[in-house]
Formats: C-alpha cells, structure tokens, sequence
C-alpha cells in the first residue's frame, strides 16, 4: 500500500535514520536504576526535542498513528506517517508524556532533512498479543509531534489514537485461496472480473465502527522485480456505501497468480485487512 496508507513499508525507503522507541529509553534507565541505586541515564536533548520558550512554533502538516489488523495472519501493529516541508528531528509522546519514539537523521541526510516518513511496528499475531494488550500499552487519545523544521523552527502537532479496529471485510468474490496450497477453485476470467465484499458496520469487539471507505489491492503475486518498485499492482479507494470494484482487463494477465486485498478503512485511521489470492484463466 502506498503512503500513507499502512502496508507501504513491506518495501519501506532506505532512510539513513536513526528511530528510537520507547522501549529504549526504558531499557537505558532501567539498567541505570538497577545498579547501586545510580542515576538514570540522562536522555540527549536532541532525543528528546527539546523546544525553548524563546521561539515560536508552527503545526507540522500531517501526523497519523493508527492501528493496522491484518484478519488472515490474524496479526496487529501500529503504523505512523509524518509528513512537512523539512524537518530535521521529529519526537512522538503518548497522553502520558512518556516519549514512544524519535527520528534523529545524520550526517548528510541531516544537512539535506526529511520531507516525511512512515513507520511500522512489527505485527505479532493476537495469541502473542492481545487487543487489550496492544490498547493497555498505547493508550488512545492524543499523541504530541515535537520536532525542528529545516530551517530551525520549532514543529508541535498531535495524532488522535484510538482503539476502534473495524472488523474483517468478507470477500464474496472472486474465489480466493490461502496462497499456500494448490488451488482449490476453479480459475477466474480476466474479462469482467469483479472483486464484491460485506458491508463492515462494527469493530472487531462488536461496537459500531464509522466506515470512511474501502481499499482494494491486487498485486500480481510473481515476484519480477525484488530490488525495485515495479511490480504490477491495482490499488483504488472506494466510498463506504460500495461493496464492488470491476478490475480492468488491461492489468490482468492470462494464467497468473494474484494477491487480493480488501480494506475496511476506519474514520481515526485504523484499518483491518482480509487476504486471499485466485488465479486468472
């Protein structure tokens, strides 16, 4: 999926940054308390983007923290997109204060900034974490986007976090198979080929859920081009009241295996995934 939308970190830009979470910092002080009662380690202000009273501040243009569920795989994480003219630190601090992440650039990638940046957590199946889980270690509500623009001024932003993760879509067409065994189903046509799926109208606890859209995803599942970004994929977004999406002949090709993917995309960010793959005659 593009930026940035949740999936575009399966190939994930090859920025020479320097990303510390939370965990890190809690590490670094933990070993510091356990010795002898000593200090906890200090934390650089530049991990930390200190602002100073001294100069004003301006928004950053965009700040997005949501959760990604992927039904199939049954396997959950966070994604964030940050995004401004040019920023050369940029910090993330949940509702408690406590800092959950810091993106500190070097060396020439500081001199030149960055534009933005997407990020995923790793995405640990539910019988590793739970949704009570994952909701008790981020809190929703807000979190704080402190960092320093390219020339110096001081950015301040938030992202709304909440825990409302719709629940799977359910894909009526085109006959899928799980990818793994041989297939099961008959092979689909190329010509008018429709991709159909359920309304979703609650989140994965059964609580009503406000549906902004859907995102559909074929990606031809042959890998040609592992190095680059050239493999063939079709990737639209639809208004919440459609259930289908025909898919142009053009893209498909005869006798070839694709990835389908459907998205229920919810009105704070979050979004839930369901996964099969056909065949084409």
């Amino acid at each position: 999926m593009k930026f940035p939308s949740g999936r575009a970190s399966r190939i994930g830009p090859p920025l020479a940054v320097t990303v510390l979470a939370a965990a890190y910092l809690a590490s670094a002080s933990g070993a510091a308390s356990a010795g002898n009662n000593s200090a906890a380690v200090p934390v650089p202000a530049q991990l930390t983007c200190q602002h100073t009273d001294k100069k004003p501040t301006v928004q950053i243009a965009s700040a997005k923290l949501f959760i990604e569920y992927n039904a199939t795989d049954d396997d959950t994480g966070i994604h964030g997109a940050f995004d401004d003219d040019g920023w050369s630190r940029l910090c993330v601090f949940d509702p408690n204060g406590d800092q959950v992440l810091a993106v500190n650039p070097q060396s020439q990638l500081r001199d030149l900034t960055m534009g933005g940046i997407f990020f995923e957590s790793r995405e640990p199946p539910r019988s590793e974490l739970t949704f009570a889980e994952l909701a008790a270690a981020f809190p929703a509500g807000r979190y704080t986007v402190r960092g320093t623009s390219f020339d110096g001024q001081q950015l301040v932003g938030s992202a709304i976090f909440t825990h409302n993760v719709p629940a799977a879509p359910v894909i009526t067409a085109p006959p899928l198979t799980d990818g793994d065994a041989p297939a099961t189903h008959d092979t689909v046509p190329i010509e008018g080929l429709m991709v159909t799926w359920e309304d979703v109208t609650h989140t994965v606890d059964g609580r009503p859920v406000t549906i902004t859209g859907y995102e559909v995803i074929i990606t031809k599942a042959v890998e040609e081009d592992p190095n680059g970004f050239s493999t063939p994929t079709f990737d639209v977004h639809v208004t919440p009241d459609s259930n289908s999406l025909s898919v142009p002949v053009e893209f498909l090709e005869p006798d070839t295996e694709y990835e389908l993917e459907v998205l229920a995309l919810e009105v704070s960010g979050n979004q839930t995934i369901s996964v099969g793959f056909f065949t084409t005659d």
